[in-house]
């Protein structure tokens, strides 16, 4: 299979990964020119730094104890701590350079796992290069794009995770043990799948039972996350537009945004129109740099009063009478 072919081919899951995960973050999301240097970096920079490491780390231990025992030394310990400090310094540079991009956790996510496609995008192709047959290349793209594919992006988004918990830390110790934690994370969630695979290749273990057991550790956090995510924006909601009430948006919408019942609707926001939904969370995100971390970077406050005066626009309309917010 041409090189050329094997890129475009592993490029269509790839996408569709980082697509699902950004997902997360149902408003305000990242700048697309931020993921595309993420992504580059863990493609390209991360990969080369974490090859010439493992390298170098496996020569000593290769002559002292041979090449089996390299081998599995790179894969247990030399791989998940080089490849995780090569795309952890990503997440880094973009939590210390563009730190206003960097609201939380659910950032850290999108950052971290659009680091690890990339890495896992450029490390497939060169696994996909050296098969010797069609038949062995489809094996490998199914097992290593399709099955495990998000496997390095999960790993990864643990590193944003903790950097994303140290932007809105209380103090800079407990800032650092996020940071220290995400990447310990990170490294021992990649040490324990190397070594489900190596079980496999090795001792003959399940093929599919370690794979449900990675993709039911990813699908169970992937769920988690979500739901997470779903209850923090409520809280926000709560918490910063309750006095933007009846002047900016009506009782009705914000009851919707907060998650409280009203009377004859769902409480689901997404019946909210899209646009609304997105401007009012910016709106909370704002407010709440402002009001709960004292954060005013420049132009904040006519960003705020441009916010509002977009969701009077889009004049959300009053639900009827009978249909009112329950306390």
């Amino acid at each position: 299979m041409p090189v050329w072919l094997s890129a475009l081919l592993v490029a269509i899951p790839t996408y569709w990964y980082a697509r699902l995960v950004r997902s997360i973050d149902r408003f305000e999301q990242e700048p697309a020119r931020y993921l595309v240097a993420a992504f580059l970096w863990g493609a390209m920079p991360a990969a080369f730094v974490a090859l010439v490491l493992q390298l170098v780390l496996s020569l000593p231990v290769s002559a002292a104890q041979g090449e089996a025992a390299s081998m599995a030394a790179t894969a247990l310990v030399f791989a998940p701590v080089t490849e995780e400090l090569a795309k952890g310094f990503a997440v880094a540079a973009i939590y210390l350079w563009r730190r206003r991009e960097f609201d939380g956790w659910v950032d850290g996510i999108a950052y971290g796992s659009t680091v690890g496609f990339g890495f896992a995008y450029t490390e497939n192709i060169i696994y996909l290069a050296g098969t010797d047959s069609l038949g062995e290349w489809i094996q490998l793209f199914i097992l290593r794009v399709i099955v495990l594919g998000a496997m390095h992006g999960f790993y990864t988004a643990l590193i944003g995770i903790g950097f994303g918990v140290a932007r809105h830390a209380a103090s800079r110790p407990r800032a650092m043990l996020a940071v220290i934690l995400g990447l310990c994370g990170a490294m021992i969630t990649h040490a324990v799948h190397n070594a489900s695979v190596t079980a496999v290749e090795t001792v003959g273990a399940s093929t599919l039972l370690i794979t449900a057991l990675n993709y039911g550790l990813l699908i169970a956090l992937m769920l988690g996350l979500r739901w997470l995510s779903r209850h923090n924006d409520r809280q926000m909601f709560r918490t910063y537009l309750v006095d933007e009430t009846p002047e900016v948006i009506t009782p009705e919408a914000y009851a919707l945004l907060a998650g409280m019942p009203v009377e004859g609707r769902s409480r689901n926001a997404s019946k909210l129109d899209g646009a609304f939904y997105h401007l009012a969370g910016e709106l909370a995100q704002r407010k709440r740099q402002l009001i709960k971390y004292g954060e005013r970077p420049k132009g904040v406050d006519d960003e705020i009063e441009h916010l509002r005066a977009q969701l009077r626009a889009l004049s959300y309309p009053q639900l009827p009478a009978s249909s009112t917010p329950q306390p």
